[in-house]
């Protein structure tokens, strides 16, 4: 089964045809010719299909070049370390280096790193300062749960700790140094976060009251990874909005999380040919592009989507629901969900929807709630036979489903 995804631009075109009556003969002057039709304005609304590009977290790596006594923050908001105790110094003794002549001191006050957003590798290498100096490092995950634990020699050691998040492994959140006695140093430090480097299909349906939802799907596999939804605004050609991006099932945004906010920070519409964004998310900048989706044009209908939907997949669970003439939701997934809501007709000449879906409080577990979205009717194999939605709790919860007559 492909997985269609949504996007869009729409445009109202208003002509005036102003004609008149030429006059008879007697020859009087010619009438004046008719103005010339006003601009057809344009509206951020539609179905878009294109790319999106997410960069990559830059590590946090440091040899501690510096003099610090009062604390520090390395990386950029939210990929940031927070580093706490001890001081940053140059002893010229070249035995307490592993690179540059700096590194960090911690005496018996103890240290800390906390990382504001989780990472999956750590790597720094530490030692006592004089024999008889004693400390424990303790690694512990996005949790406070420990990972690792390593008692300090007096010759440098490295400290390598790598988690799997693919495996059900916790990330990295914090480093925690106890010395009993002397003081330690610690050089070579270098925190990473799990890649964000990626480019995956993404497909929104902009709709002409303003609201927008977006899907994207791993570029290579097809699988759902996440969605998004918001308001737009249009200024000419530019395209600005916020909204909430959110994470699919197992997967999480680049600063960890599985819901964050979002904004359009910049867009440029060319009319019926593409739509190019700019979206602020999750400490990260990604670059959308995409083109228009004509089948935004066939207009919206209820008898086009009145169906009998039976073979409907919401989060790999499989479904039916039925879509009546009034446009009445009503169905259960295989898990035994039950679904209700209402399919309403935003404009008739738009292939957009408005979709409200109540998953059942007593069926539906984690998922129950009132969701609001949008939806547009696509092909499978013809025409019109599939009805693709994209819903949601503000903040909280997102439902995407692909539904087939």
């Amino acid at each position: 089964m492909k997985t269609k995804s949504l996007a869009a631009i729409f445009v109202f075109v208003f002509t005036t045809f102003l004609g008149g009556c030429g006059g008879g003969g007697g020859g009087g002057a010619a009438p004046p010719p008719p103005p010339p039709p006003p601009p057809a304005p344009t509206s951020a609304a539609g179905i878009w299909d294109g790319q999106a590009v997410t960069p990559d977290v830059s590590d946090i790596a440091t040899s501690f070049e510096f003099n610090d006594a009062d604390g520090f923050i390395l990386g950029n908001a939210p990929f940031t370390a927070d580093f706490q105790g001890g001081v940053t110094e140059s002893r010229g003794i070249g035995a307490l280096y592993t690179d540059g002549v700096f590194s960090w001191h911690v005496d018996t006050a103890g240290g800390s790193v906390d990382f504001a957003t989780p990472g999956n590798a750590l790597t720094f290498s530490t030692r006592t300062v004089t024999l008889g100096d004693n400390a424990t490092i303790q690694v512990l995950d996005e949790n406070g749960v420990e990972i690792s634990s390593t008692v300090v020699s007096n010759a440098f050691q490295q400290i390598n700790v790598n988690r799997d998040l693919g495996a059900g492994e916790s990330l990295i959140g914090s480093v925690v140094i106890t010395v009993g006695a002397g003081e330690i140093v610690i050089d070579g430090f270098t925190f990473g976060f799990v890649s964000t480097a990626s480019t995956e299909d993404i497909g929104c349906l902009f709709a002409p009251n303003n609201e927008f939802v977006c899907v994207i799907a791993d570029a290579t596999t097809g699988d759902f990874v996440g969605g998004a939804n918001g308001t737009f605004q249009l200024n000419g050609s530019q395209v600005t909005g916020t909204g909430n991006i959110y994470a699919g099932p197992g997967e999480r945004l680049a600063d960890g999380s599985t819901i964050a906010p979002l904004t359009i920070s910049a867009g440029t519409l060319v009319q019926d040919t593409s739509l190019n964004l700019t979206v602020e998310s999750s400490g990260l900048s990604i670059a959308v592009t995409s083109s228009f989706d004509t089948s935004y044009n066939r207009g919206a209908a209820l008898a086009t989507v009145q169906a009998t939907y039976t073979t409907t997949v919401i989060f790999d669970d499989m479904s039916s629901f039925d879509i009546d003439a009034a446009g009445v939701i009503s169905g259960q997934t295989a898990t035994g969900c039950v679904l209700s809501g209402q399919v309403a007709v935003i404009d008739a000449t738009a292939n957009a929807y408005d979709v409200n879906l109540v998953a059942d409080a007593a069926t539906c577990g984690a998922l129950s709630g009132d969701y609001d979205g949008l939806g547009a009717s696509q092909d499978e194999t013809v025409m019109d036979d599939t009805f693709i939605f994209a819903v949601f709790v503000d903040g909280q919860l997102m439902i995407v489903g692909q539904a087939l007559k």
